[in-house]
């Protein structure tokens, strides 16, 4: 079923309720499939490019369920998933089928032995922007301050080309949660650079979300990637510098 609708996306990408209706049910094949990171990028897709499209509700509500399942972060070291392709657990904004084209797992180039990830930008990408993420439930976080933390280097293309990690915190009611993203202070180094952001995870927080992104054509190499509660006496500043 899953080849039949990807074949469906392939010759009638235009035809939005086809389309919508495709990447809906192959959403759906996904995550019966336990295959939820590629499962959540084709919800994704629905709300991106079909909003209009009555999928985009139950996309919606799939994406919530998904998220309220995993209750903290997956796969941070890499280790899980085949070396090329996307790394289990992560997901970026693409179809199921062209993940592989935007974040690979990696062994060569990594910081010390073991493994790590690539965030691409790929040539005929329709935009200058790759995104490697993840998203899990607030719950358990509740009113603590929590540190996330990442080595980053970046291959140049273009001069203007940089690195950045986010990390962003969903509320109740749409009130305004922490979001930073670095884009005051970019990594445009080929050299391995520390990242790291603190936030304060507000009592009423859904979901918490953090990712690297690639700006520009180049690639961004990613390694020792942590989220780690810190200690009730920590003081740190729970909105952007």
């Amino acid at each position: 079923a899953m080849e039949e609708y990807r074949q469906i996306l392939n010759e009638a990408p235009k035809i939005k309720p086809v389309a919508a209706g495709a990447l809906y049910h192959l959403g759906q094949c996904l995550e019966k499939s336990g295959r939820r990171s590629e499962a959540r990028a084709s919800y994704l897709a629905v709300l991106k490019d079909y909003t209009d499209q009555r999928q985009a509700a139950g996309a919606r509500a799939r994406l919530t369920n998904l998220d309220d399942t995993i209750s903290g972060p997956l796969n941070l070291s890499f280790e899980q998933g085949p070396v090329g392709k996307l790394p289990p657990a992560w997901f970026v904004p693409a179809l199921p089928k062209d993940g592989d084209q935007w974040a690979q797992v990696r062994r060569a180039g990594c910081m010390e032995r073991g493994k790590c990830a690539v965030v691409l930008v790929p040539e005929n990408a329709p935009t200058n922007a790759g995104n490697l993420m993840q998203s899990f439930a607030a719950a358990a976080y509740r009113g603590k301050m929590i540190r996330l933390t990442a080595w980053l280097r970046l291959e140049k293309v273009d001069a203007g080309d940089r690195a950045q990690m986010w990390l962003s915190i969903d509320r109740a009611d749409g009130k305004k949660g922490f979001f930073d993203n670095m884009d005051n202070r970019p990594v445009r180094s080929a050299e391995w650079t520390p990242c790291q952001l603190e936030a304060r995870v507000e009592d009423d927080a859904t979901f918490v979300k953090f990712g690297v992104m690639s700006i520009g054509r180049g690639r961004v190499w990613v390694d020792r990637v942590s989220l780690e509660v810190l200690p009730t006496a920590h003081s740190a500043r729970s909105t952007p510098p």
